[in-house]
């Protein structure tokens, strides 16, 4: 097979064609990850929340350890039947690569904050982080849903700081709404009507 290079217009319009066979992808996949890990990120965020409000004891915030568990559990088991010779093109390889590295530091930054003693607002940083995952992605796939959200999420990760700590993860769990639920909500509703879109 003979190898031949590309047009500009031809490269050009090879990494537009990308771009969509990812957003149509997602969009076919209805935002499960976002609406999975939103919702898993919110309900232990309550659960630590309660617990902690209502014994003063700090040993649940163990809890948290639920969020990988049962976000990647959840994953697995809502996950799509793989397509017959699906190709992952460089898109879905950045945006998987983007959230590989925002999910290790989110996981080393929570296990700093159990073991040393001097660390900033965790609570801060995820949102942070994860505002800045969920903009990329949405850059990336042009998604502007997910573009607004996470720049919301970037913009409310500061305010995190400002309040006291017993009311922080309320904020949290807006930030995580408008990061991940909302936007997950968004493409089910246009995967499910692509007539109004």
């Amino acid at each position: 097979m003979e190898e031949r290079k590309l047009e500009a217009a031809e490269s050009l319009a090879l990494i537009g064609r990308m771009i969509q066979d990812t957003r149509n992808r997602m969009e076919r996949h209805a935002g499960r990850p976002l609406l999975v890990w939103g919702y898993v990120t919110v309900a232990v965020t309550l659960a630590v929340w309660i617990a902690t409000a209502r014994t003063h004891d700090p040993r649940w915030n163990l809890l948290w350890l639920a969020i990988p568990a049962g976000g990647g559990l959840l994953m697995r088991l809502t996950r799509p039947a793989q397509a017959e010779g699906r190709v992952r093109t460089f898109v879905d390889r950045v945006i998987g690569q983007v959230w590989l590295v925002i999910g290790l530091a989110a996981c080393f930054v929570s296990l700093l904050s159990i073991f040393a003693r001097a660390c900033p607002s965790i609570l801060f940083v995820i949102v942070l982080m994860m505002g800045i995952g969920t903009a990329v992605t949405g850059l990336v796939v042009r998604y502007a849903p997910c573009t607004a959200g996470g720049f919301a999420g970037i913009v409310m990760a500061p305010v995190l700081l400002l309040l006291p700590p017993l009311w922080q993860p309320l904020l949290f769990i807006a930030a995580f709404a408008v990061m991940m639920i909302v936007p997950g909500h968004i493409l089910n509703y246009r995967s499910n009507h692509p007539q109004n879109r």
